[in-house]
C-alpha cells in the first residue's frame, strides 16, 4: 500500500502556506543572502545550505502581497535542480494529505499557477504552493516590470 503524501505547513506574512514534504530539503534558521545585482524584487539573494547554493525568493513579493513587517526568520530549502528556497516567517506542522482531502478546494485566486489548492484546517486557510511555478513566477515578474524601449 502506498504511503499518503504529507504537507509541510509554514507562514509567510500573515498567511499560511504548505508544500509537499518530499519537496523540502530542510528548513534552516535565517541567514542573510548575498544580494544579486539586477535581480527581480522577489529574489532576496543566494545562500549556501548543506553545501548547495540556493536562490532565496520572497513569496509575498511573488504573490504581490504587501510587505511583511520584519524580515523572514527561516529559509525553506527545496530539493531539485532549480536550487530554490523561500524566506519564510516560521515553520509549522506536518500533516497527511488524507487528513485534509475533504476540505481541499481548487484555488480560484488570480495567481492560480502558484497556488494550486486551498484548504481549511482548524479554522485557518492554508494555500498549497506549486513549487515548479516559483522560478517562472519570479522571472515573469521581472519581465512584467521591465521597461520597454522602442527604437524610433
Amino acid at each position: 500500500m502506498e504511503e499518503p503524501r504529507t504537507l509541510r505547513v509554514f507562514t509567510a506574512g500573515e498567511a499560511k502556506f504548505a508544500v509537499f514534504a518530499d519537496e523540502v530539503m530542510t528548513i534552516a534558521e535565517w541567514r542573510e543572502p548575498a544580494v544579486l545585482p539586477h535581480a527581480p524584487v522577489s529574489v532576496l539573494g543566494v545562500v549556501s545550505i548543506q553545501g548547495r547554493m540556493l536562490t532565496v525568493l520572497d513569496l509575498l513579493q511573488l504573490l504581490e502581497v504587501r510587505r511583511r513587517r520584519k524580515g523572514p526568520s527561516h529559509i525553506l530549502a527545496f530539493r531539485g535542480d532549480e536550487q530554490l528556497a523561500l524566506g519564510i516567517d516560521g515553520p509549522g506542522e506536518t500533516m497527511k494529505l488524507e487528513e485534509i482531502n475533504e476540505n481541499l478546494a481548487t484555488a480560484t485566486e488570480v495567481n492560480g499557477q502558484l497556488i494550486t489548492s486551498v484548504f481549511n484546517h482548524r479554522g485557518e486557510e492554508i494555500k498549497i504552493l506549486n513549487v515548479k511555478a516559483l522560478l517562472p513566477s519570479a522571472i515573469l515578474g521581472r519581465e512584467r516590470r521591465r521597461r520597454r524601449f522602442q527604437l524610433q
